[in-house]
This record gives C-alpha cells, sequence and structure tokens, in this order.
C-alpha cells in the first residue's frame, strides 16, 4: 500500500472521531484505538518491505496531526499515543539505518522540532533524540541545534516572560549533552551556575558522578538536602549519595545516611532491617531501646518495626482506642493475644462510624462492616449486640434502621 494509502486511513479515523472541530472525551480513546492500530499494521507491513523512510514520514506525520487536534485527552491518551510513536522510532533505529541513516533521521527529528512539534508534546522528540544519535558528528549537530534554541527562547524572554521555563528545560538538555560530549567539567559548572535554578544542583551531581568526581557529587547532593530537607525533595538526592557512599567504602557516612533515610521513612521495613543489621545482638538492644524512647507516644508510627521485633503489646496499644487497620494489618497475632482488646477496638470503630453516619450510603456502610465483624473471632456477638444498640440510639434514623435489618 502507498504512503498516501495510510496517510488517507488515518485521516479518516481522526474525521470520524472529530465532532465540529473537537473530539470529546468520549470519543478520544476509541480515535486512540484506532490510530494505534492503524499504525501497527503499517509497521508490520512497511518493516516487512524495509520501507522504513515512509514509516519514518507517517509517524512524524500522524504524531504532528494528533498534536494539532483539539480533544479531550484527559484521560491520558496522548502518553499512550506517543509511546505507541516512541516504538515505532525505536524500530526504525535499530532496524531501518541502511534505508534511512542515523544521520537523516537526526534532520528529520529536528526539523520536526522547529514549529512543527506542539510545545507539550516536544519532550518526547527530546528524549528520542537525546537518548540516541552518540557519534561526534551528530553530537555537535544536537550542541548547535540547541545552542539556537536556546538563544531564540531568550529573545522570545524579552517580551514574556513564560518562555523561561521553555528555557530551563532546554539549558538541563544541553548541560547532559555537554556531559555526553566529555566537555570538561568546569565549563559544565559554569554553564549551570550561570543561571538561578534550583534544579542545579542536583543536575550537576549526576555529571560530576559520571566524570567520577564523587566527593563534589556529594556535597551536592548534601547541599541539596540541607536546602529541601524534606522527604519529597531530598529522598532521591539522599538515596543517590547513599550509593556514592557504598561506592567509595565510606561505610560511616553511609551508615548516617541509611538512619536519616529510616528515621524519615519508619513505615518502610526495608531500612530499618538493613539499620538493624549493623548491630550485633547486644548492642541492637541498646539501640532499639533509644528508638522506643525516640517514638514514646508515637508508636503507631514504627508498627513495621515492632512488628519486626515481635513487640505485639506496643502494636496493641497503637491499635487502641479505635485503629481498626492496624487490627487489621496484624489480625492474627493480635487476635491471638489479646481477643477482648481487639474486639473492644473494633467496638469503639463501629461506635465512631455510626456517630459520624449522616446518609444512607453511611449506613449501609456501618451496616457492612457489622457483618464483617461477625465474622471474626467471638464478633457475631458483638455485632448483633452493636446493631441493637444503634437501633435504641438512632430511632429518628429510619434509613439506619432499615440498613441494620437482619443483623
Amino acid at each position: 500500500m502507498e504512503l498516501k494509502e495510510y496517510k488517507k486511513e488515518i485521516t479518516r479515523i481522526f474525521a470520524g472521531n472529530r465532532k465540529n472541530g473537537f473530539v470529546e472525551w468520549h470519543r478520544t480513546r476509541s480515535l486512540l484505538s484506532d490510530t494505534i492500530s492503524s499504525l501497527e499494521t503499517a509497521k508490520d507491513e512497511l518493516c516487512a518491505e524495509k520501507r522504513y523512510e515512509d514509516l519514518f514520514s507517517l509517524a512524524c506525520w500522524t504524531y504532528i496531526k494528533w498534536g494539532n487536534t483539539d480533544k479531550d485527552d484527559s484521560g491520558g491518551e496522548t502518553s499512550e499515543f506517543c509511546a505507541c510513536i516512541y516504538s515505532i522510532w525505536e524500530r526504525i533505529y535499530e532496524e531501518g539505518m541502511e534505508r534511512l541513516s542515523h544521520d537523516r533521521m537526526l534532520e528529520k527529528f529536528l526539523k520536526l522540532l522547529e514549529g512543527k512539534v506542539r510545545d507539550y508534546m516536544e519532550d518526547t522528540v527530546y528524549d528520542f533524540i537525546l537518548g540516541r544519535f552518540k557519534n561526534e558528528k551528530q553530537l555537535a549537530r544536537k550542541d548547535a541545534f540547541l545552542l539556537k534554541v536556546m538563544e531564540d527562547l531568550r529573545q522570545k524572554m524579552k517580551e514574556n516572560s513564560i518562555y523561561k521555563y521553555s528555557l530551563y528545560v532546554k539549558e538541563d538538555y544541553y548541560a547532559g549533552l555537554l556531559a555526553e560530549r566529555k566537555r570538561p567539567i568546569e565549563e559544565i559548572r559554569d554553564f549551570l551556575c550561570s543561571r538561578d535554578r534550583y534544579g542545579n544542583k542536583m543536575l550537576l551531581a549526576g555529571i560530576e558522578a559520571d566524570y567520577g568526581n564523587w566527593d563534589e557529587a556529594a556535597a551536592l547532593y548534601r547541599a541539596h538536602i540541607a536546602e529541601r530537607p524534606a522527604p519529597y525533595w531530598s529522598d532521591e538526592a539522599r538515596k543517590l549519595l547513599m550509593e556514592i557512599l557504598k561506592a567509595k567504602g565510606d561505610r560511616e557516612g553511609y551508615n548516617s545516611e541509611l538512619y536519616e533515610m529510616m528515621m524519615i521513612h519508619p513505615e518502610t521495613d526495608r531500612y530499618f532491617r538493613e539499620y538493624k543489621a549493623l548491630f550485633k545482638e547486644e548492642a541492637w538492644s541498646r539501640q532499639w531501646e533509644k528508638l522506643l524512647e525516640h517514638y514514646a507516644g508515637k508508636y503507631r508510627m514504627i508498627v513495621s518495626w515492632l512488628n519486626n521485633e515481635s513487640r505485639y503489646d506496643l502494636i496493641m496499644d497503637s491499635a487502641e482506642p479505635d485503629h481498626l487497620e492496624i487490627v487489621d494489618e496484624f489480625e492474627n497475632k493480635l487476635f491471638e493475644l489479646y481477643p477482648e482488646r481487639c474486639l473492644k477496638v473494633l467496638e469503639n470503630y463501629a461506635d465512631l462510624r455510626a456517630d459520624n453516619a449522616g446518609k444512607r450510603s453511611d449506613y449501609r456502610s456501618l451496616a457492612r462492616f457489622l457483618k464483617s465483624l461477625s465474622s471474626r473471632q467471638g464478633g457475631g456477638n458483638l455485632a448483633s449486640e452493636l446493631a441493637e444498640k444503634y437501633r435504641k440510639k438512632y430511632p429518628n434514623r429510619p434509613a439506619m434502621l432499615e440498613e441494620l435489618e437482619g443483623i
């Protein structure tokens, strides 16, 4: 089939899912499914015929068409579409070099980025080309292209500051490209230090590590953590710092960061187990008491640690008065050791649900809970007693009384 016939088929798919120039949300999924099906068929047929250049033209043409089509893609359809196109590009890059050289393929990609691809879809193209096309000629071509793009954005910023965000992204790409070209680290440092950007430390630290400058990388990760110590901002830096410290054989530094990670994430069992393994039995006993003292009154935060240490007494304390989720998580052991206390937690939880219930869905949920309670060890009588208690306590809630029938 000729290339134009493939394009006609895809054009029909877009037209069939568009109404008054717009693809409604309930049609976007159909548009995605039909387009991907057509592209996959074209990929199989054109690759079999070694028509890689036609396949590349079709993929890029469809990519532009998708970006230029007004649609409600709130279901994530654009991400799925880009993934499909990306896989086609990968196939062409890996198999089609004899028919479409990498040099020519790169030039075609760069033309796409000269205003043809919508800005919100540019990143997929950049991701593809920056991760490939690695010979010196291709790296130099990407270098020159990014320099021009950055300069154009700086000129646009004079009239509209919103372009600074696009410039930040391109500068990140360019710093990575300088590293790929093995430019002197001083040049990369000067480039990144010439801009005021929060992500500078993380980006430069990664490059320093790639260059084997572990001390410099570690210092940057520590500075990043100090600047914003909250886990959302610091976790990635701390994990990378730990990798460097382990690679350097700096056990003291690594163990210190491991402790910090464990304390920041008490819910993560892995860090606790690794930290505990650092101690001999007697030393661990002393350290464990210090940890318990630190979390006194807050044992709910460390129930996974308590489980590791078989401290079910403290887990039971943490479940009271009405923390159902803890009883659920450690049900077998807690009911074995403290059946009456567990039932009291369930009772308190049910009372809380009943007090706060205000509509039929709440009453229905309460009824489901009581039915599940009746299947637990010793819970049958308690469920019936609670249902009767609520009928007497809330006689003016007819919807609740209906939902509690039969319990």
